[in-house]
């Protein structure tokens, strides 16, 4: 779409990357990458009826109080951090859905989702496909977020891809923070819509790993792994467990001693230590 022919055409067209209160005598809708508002008294009958036949209208964006705080912050970039919060810990849940709902089935899937958590959650509903969810305090898991979304896409008949962050404190870098994590998201959206929630730090490692693949340092390192294939249960299993040696023997149903030895042998074989987190995920890339 040509948005310099739009603002031509209809003067008084506003158009934005993020999703924004439109004036209410305006059509708004979305057309990637720009969410657009046309003043309806610009349109003929006949031209709405084609824009609404080509877009379907958005909801502009959508929260509870709670979350205004959130949506001036990160969208509007107006909100002002005091002191207080220098030591409040967040984590952001991205989550889009892959086609758009009727406004009234959508309105019960928010509702829907909004009761799998705690009610002083945050949500911000920024259109009829996406928005995000501010957890302060008790997180939800990977696992019980999964089935949450599992449940939805069994109930409503849509799939719903979520994008855990990574915690993070209130500090002014903050607002850059979630726009990265966003960006991020958006890219998982347009290249993949594999499985239903992964996290920032998992497809972090996911885009190093082209990179780390051309590294002639590591060719012995893959040629290891890929010969027995049980180094790669075990490094996947500690990096799972974020280096928690106990409990990625209970998931493997092996002895704590037996794998303390095999990540020494891993080690003295290709001397990087799976007791490190920075050798514990360049083993994982190498075993992707």
């Amino acid at each position: 779409m040509n948005m310099q022919q739009l603002l031509a055409d209809y003067p008084g067209t506003v158009y934005q990357r993020m999703p924004f209160f439109p004036h209410r005598d305006s059509f708004y809708f979305y057309q990637k990458p720009y969410y657009v508002a046309i003043p309806v008294d610009k349109l003929t009958d006949r031209e709405r009826a084609l824009i609404e036949t080509l877009f379907m209208e958005e909801i502009p964006p959508h929260f509870s109080q709670n979350a205004q705080y959130w949506y001036d912050l990160f969208v509007k970039g107006e909100g002002q951090l005091t002191f207080s919060e220098d030591s409040r810990e967040i984590r952001i849940i991205y989550f889009h859905l892959r086609t758009p709902l009727e406004r009234t089935e959508y309105i019960a899937w928010y509702e829907a989702l909004k009761s799998f958590f705690r009610a002083e959650t945050a949500f911000v509903f920024l259109s009829m496909q996406q928005g995000f969810i501010v957890e302060d305090g008790k997180r939800i898991s990977v696992e019980e977020l999964d089935a949450i979304a599992n449940t939805l896409e069994n109930d409503f008949s849509v799939k719903c891809k979520f994008l855990i962050g990574l915690h993070h404190q209130v500090l002014p870098q903050m607002r850059q923070i979630f726009h990265e994590e966003l960006h991020l998201f958006d890219q998982m959206i347009a290249n993949d819509y594999g499985e239903n929630v992964t996290s920032v730090d998992t497809e972090l490692v996911t885009r190093l790993k082209p990179s780390l693949n051309q590294c002639l340092v590591l060719d012995d390192v893959r040629r290891i792994i890929k010969e027995d294939e049980c180094w790669v249960a075990i490094i996947h299993a500690i990096w799972v467990y974020q280096g928690n040696i106990s409990l990625a023997a209970k998931h493997l149903y092996m002895h704590r001693n037996t794998l303390q030895y095999r990540i020494d042998k891993f080690d003295e074989t290709t001397g990087i230590s799976l007791r490190k987190m920075d050798g514990l995920a360049i083993a994982y890339i190498s075993s992707l």
